[in-house]
């Protein structure tokens, strides 16, 4: 009967040790978290989001840490991961938003309605004015399908740096498509919110 006992109180001491050292992990490590995350987003929501995330991940692997100090890095890398991922996820949402559009553009002028290609105009118009790098990038993907490997190395940089272009040539796009009325009517057109 002694035994469960000093097995409790074994797993308690243990659980307060765990529960010592995220703290004062937490403590050592929320303000240059904080500030080495907001370098990328002033988002507050986004912040808290990637910080409560950051601590739930070093929580689940508290067991096989041993010290604050071994601890920093680690939850600086699970930082960057989890900041990289959604990156990653909201250019595939952008890129899928504006391959949805094209499609749906492409639809719309293969109808009889008049005025389509004057809207179809407007959005040339708007790839126009895109920066050069930006323009160059979006037109190898959508015109000839280029994937953003084959991209780089036709133009001869990195793949990160197709990326970065696309991104850019999107939420510019986006940009435009909110002042620009002839866009806003093509896009209520296209998607027949009216």
């Amino acid at each position: 009967m002694g035994q469960p006992i000093f097995a409790l109180l074994m797993q308690d001491a243990a659980s307060n040790k765990r529960e010592q050292l995220f703290n004062s992990l937490y403590h050592a490590s929320r303000d240059k978290l904080y500030q080495y995350l907001r370098r990328y987003t002033h988002d507050t929501h986004l912040l808290q989001d990637l910080l409560q995330q950051s601590y739930m991940k070093v929580w689940d692997r508290i067991d096989n840490v041993y010290d604050v100090e071994a601890a920093l890095p680690l939850l600086k890398v699970i930082a960057r991961n989890l900041l990289v991922d959604l990156i990653r996820k909201r250019m595939k949402e952008d890129e899928a938003w504006m391959e949805k559009m094209q499609t749906e553009a492409g639809q719309l002028l293969m109808q009889p309605e008049t005025g389509s290609r004057e809207l179809m105009q407007a959005l040339d118009t708007a790839i126009d004015q895109l920066p050069d790098n930006c323009r160059s990038v979006y037109l190898l993907h959508r015109d000839e399908g280029l994937s953003y490997r084959e991209i780089s190395l036709r133009l001869s940089i990195s793949v990160s740096m197709v990326e970065k272009h696309m991104s850019k040539a999107i939420r510019l796009l986006k940009q435009e498509l909110i002042v620009n009325g002839d866009l806003v009517l093509l896009l209520v057109a296209v998607n027949r919110l009216l």
